[in-house]
Parts: structure tokens; C-alpha cells; sequence
């Protein structure tokens, strides 16, 4: 493949983002979003609102805690998490669209002073001090994330001791996966496929301890599947947001992804881990 014609297809990835967030507001993406997550929260990863709730007994178990929402997008969940649990939440994403939606969200919800976010690469290593953090969370965005040696030190470096890291990857490898099926799975950015037992080893190494790995491939392939359908049975009204191209390209991803996690091919993992005390 030719220099051009990797930037171009580079290009075409990253306009999945911005026309996400162009239509993100919608009351057609907010009746997708509820039919297929159960409730409207502003999701658009692989968190039931199950998880949901763990999450925020998570960040409760760190009274008044200082909460990093790494590649946030939207917020909507983090917002949500602010608000049960009065934590002070920091979001950063490298989508400026993605900022100015979390904003409005947050405005919405009334936590100006409990809230507030930034546009920042989050491969690099992030403008905040150390040890400023006592909860760092980073859902169904480490995919996209360059050199995670890197970016798990940054982690380590900005939680305070005894802070509470909360990560997933939804693309962890853990069965057999054509180049096909690859190409679709990876098509929405940048893609980086790690094999099992890698993160565990990567959190290790870069000093924290690992207090708990759960399989939640499941809420993968169910929630692909739904979204699959509630955007089906809309596709005239989509067909008006969205052009023909892009609304089949996106049915094809979310029911490749719903096929890779039933088949346990391609897993998903919530990971708990924690900086020691001193």
C-alpha cells in the first residue's frame, strides 16, 4: 500500500469520530443509545449499565475522589459517575468535538464546578502533576492508544498512592481472526490488538498491582448486536443523517464485532488495579 493511500484510508478513520459527534445529539442517536444500552447515558463503548454501577462503587470506595476519565469522548458515563458519587472528575480526549459535547453534558447536569475537561493526545503523557488523581479510568479506549508502556507509567505517575486504576480492552485476542474480519474491527482509528495476558503484564511492569481481571465479552457481542438492530429498524431515518456508505459500513462493524466476541474470538476485559501505598 502506497504512503497515499494509508493516509487516506488514516483519514477515513478518524471521520467516524467527527461524524459521530455531529449527530451525537440527535433524538434519533439518543433513542438508538437507549434501546440499546436500557438507558441514555451519552454511551457509545461496551458498558451495560451494570458495569456502570461497579464502576461507581469503584470510585466510591475513594471518598471525595479526584477522577481521571483518560479518552473520554462524550463523558456521558463519567458525568453520570460525578454525579452518584460527588467525585471531582478531569476528562481529556483528543477530539475537540467529543470536549465540547462533554461540556454541554455537564452543563446539563449541573456540575460546573465538579467537572471539567480538556483536548489532549492521550498516548502522550498528560499535562497534570503527580499524584494528582486518586481514580484514573480509561473505558474501551486503550485500543487507540500508542505504546502502552508509555501511557501506563503517565497512569502510574499521576495517581496518588493507594489510587485505583479502571481499564478495559474490548480487543484483546483469544482465538483465530481473518484479515477481513481485522480490517472491519479496526476500522474506526487507531488499532492496536494485544494477546491475552499482555495488559497484566504491561500494569506489572509499569508497578502497579493488579487486584482483579474480568471477562465481560458478553456485553460485547449483546450490545453490538443491539445496537445492530436499533439502527436497522431506523435505517430510512438514518439514511438521512448518515450517507448509504457509511450506514452499511457501520452495521457491517457492529455485527462483525457481535460475531467476533460470541465466538470468544476477540475478548473483553475489565481490569482493577492500584498504585501501591508508599
Amino acid at each position: 500500500m502506497t504512503v497515499e493511500k494509508q493516509q487516506a484510508r488514516q483519514t477515513r478513520n478518524y471521520e467516524f469520530y467527527s461524524a459521530q459527534y455531529s449527530r451525537f445529539s440527535s433524538i434519533l442517536a439518543s433513542d438508538i443509545r437507549r434501546e440499546a444500552y436500557g438507558e441514555d447515558l451519552g454511551q457509545q463503548g461496551w458498558r451495560t449499565l451494570g458495569e456502570q454501577q461497579e464502576i461507581i462503587r469503584l470510585v466510591n470506595e475513594r471518598p471525595q475522589a479526584r477522577l481521571l476519565d483518560v479518552a473520554c469522548g462524550s463523558a456521558g458515563p463519567s458525568i453520570a459517575i460525578a454525579a452518584a458519587s460527588g467525585c471531582r472528575l478531569t476528562g481529556v480526549d483528543i477530539e475537540e468535538a467529543a470536549i465540547e459535547q462533554a461540556k454541554m453534558i455537564a452543563a446539563g447536569a449541573h456540575l460546573p464546578d465538579r467537572a471539567t475537561f480538556a483536548v489532549a493526545d492521550c498516548s502522550q503523557p498528560l499535562p497534570f502533576g503527580a499524584g494528582e488523581f486518586d481514580v484514573i479510568s480509561c473505558i474501551d479506549a486503550i485500543i487507540h492508544l500508542t505504546d502502552r508502556r508509555t501511557v501506563f507509567a503517565d497512569w502510574f505517575r499521576l495517581l496518588t498512592p493507594g489510587g485505583r486504576l479502571i481499564l478495559t480492552d474490548a480487543c484483546v485476542l483469544t482465538g483465530d481472526i481473518s484479515k477481513e474480519e481485522l480490517d472491519i474491527r479496526a476500522s474506526q482509528g487507531k488499532f492496536h490488538l494485544v494477546p491475552a495476558g499482555f495488559n497484566e503484564g504491561m500494569l506489572e511492569g509499569a508497578g502497579f498491582e493488579l487486584r482483579s481481571c474480568k471477562d465481560t465479552t458478553d456485553a460485547v457481542a449483546s450490545l453490538a448486536m443491539r445496537l445492530c438492530r436499533a439502527r436497522e429498524s431506523r435505517r430510512e431515518a438514518l439514511l438521512k443523517e448518515e450517507d448509504a456508505g457509511w450506514f452499511e459500513n457501520r452495521q457491517t462493524f457492529l455485527s462483525t464485532t457481535a460475531e467476533l466476541a460470541a465466538t470468544a474470538r476477540l475478548s473483553r476485559f475489565l481490569y482493577v488495579a492500584e498504585k501501591p501505598q508508599l
